[in-house]
């Protein structure tokens, strides 16, 4: 079966909403709706995204962490110990005082990178919320709308 289509022009009264009216001033509300939801999801990927990143930097402190207490226990227990670092497939020797202050460096740039991520965090996770108080306020006035033009409808075809 093939579709028929009519050419003839629909008159619209500038005075009486029509449901093409309607139907056009809810989906312009649904696509903003579906906008900022499209937008908060973009953002709960990038909370995910900073969130593994903040576990990667937390697990890296604490191996560090666990570096520089090792190496107080040798300071304390020998001041001739022999340290080595790993460059590569390689093991080379590394004086105690090099290898604390490369430990505390790193730890130091650790820690900031980690109030960095979570500061980007708390930003995201702020317009997040911004986001779903916007799209719940659009959905209500959505509602409202809706109610209000079945109300009208009503009186119309009582009338």
């Amino acid at each position: 079966k093939q579709a028929r289509t009519t050419n003839s022009p629909s008159i619209i009264s500038p005075n009486k909403p029509t449901s093409k009216m309607t139907t056009n001033i809810g989906a312009q509300a649904a696509d903003a709706v579906n906008e900022k939801l499209v937008e908060r999801q973009k953002l709960e990927q990038e909370m995910y995204a900073h969130h593994q990143d903040l576990q990667t930097l937390i697990s890296q402190r604490n191996e560090n962490e666990m570096v520089k207490e090792e190496l107080e226990i040798c300071e304390k227990e020998s001041s001739d110990a022999t340290i080595y670092k790993q460059v590569g497939p390689v093991l080379l020797k590394n004086d105690l005082s090099d290898a604390t202050d490369t430990i505390e460096k790193r730890l130091e740039f650790i820690s900031g990178e980690i109030k960095k991520t979570e500061g980007l965090i708390s930003k995201k996770e702020g317009r997040y919320e911004e986001l779903g108080k916007a799209i719940q306020e659009m959905q209500n006035a959505m509602q409202k709308a809706a109610v209000e033009a079945a109300k009208a409808a009503a009186q119309q075809a009582a009338s």
